[in-house]
């Protein structure tokens, strides 16, 4: 463990864990709502009532880093990590809206496995998340989220292989639109977790 003549501030990190457990909340929740089983309207109001939630965390984290001189970590890496936990959560939002609107939480097994690697890939988050807050670094997190994201990336190839198949129809654009969204998730994701690997290994 590296050094510090300053002692850290815990509250970002308080703040970030906050986010993290939205994030994974919302997973969780997207991951229902993929599965079919009704109450898709709840689903839908909860993944807005934790977007709302995660976008005040945000504003408080912005107010917290105007106020303070000494920062745990770099105060752009505050930025960077409050800002991809908001990313995660509006990303997830918008899958979860074109689920409820276009009626497509039934038989979508394909959005329903590339929901679970996005659960997982969040857990990976976490536990980079802890590296940074314990001045550690294992690549052991980032090597899982590498593996699902070329899970999620066969998935992808494989389903729109499909619906490129069949005739094009109104049916076969909602389900490409929802794969494309789910796309861009899976892309935040491991963009995000590239971020906070980096800000691990610096540091350590």
């Amino acid at each position: 463990m590296g050094f510090s003549l300053f002692p850290k501030n815990i509250k970002f990190f308080e703040f970030f864990l906050r986010q993290q457990k939205l994030v994974a909340e919302a997973a969780g929740v997207l991951l229902q709502l993929c599965s079919g089983g009704g109450a898709a309207a709840d689903h839908c109001a909860r993944l807005h009532a934790l977007e709302d939630e995660g976008n005040r965390l945000v504003r408080e984290i912005s107010r917290l880093l105007a106020e303070t001189f000494i920062t745990p970590i770099d105060r752009e890496d505050v930025y960077r990590v409050a800002n991809g936990y908001e990313e995660l959560l509006n990303q997830v939002r918008a899958i979860g809206v074109r689920i409820g609107l276009y009626r497509l939480e039934k038989n979508n097994a394909t959005v329903c496995e590339l929901a679970d690697c996005f659960r997982r890939i969040t857990a990976g988050c976490g536990a980079l998340l802890d590296g940074i807050a314990t001045d550690s670094y294992s690549e052991a997190p980032m090597n899982d989220i590498i593996r699902l994201k070329t899970e999620s990336d066969n998935l992808l190839l494989v389903a729109m292989g499909e619906l490129y198949e069949k005739n094009a129809g109104g049916d076969s654009l909602t389900a490409a639109q929802l794969l494309d969204r789910c796309e861009a998730l899976l892309v935040a994701a491991e963009r995000f977790a590239y971020t906070l690997e980096a800000i691990a290994i610096k540091n350590v």
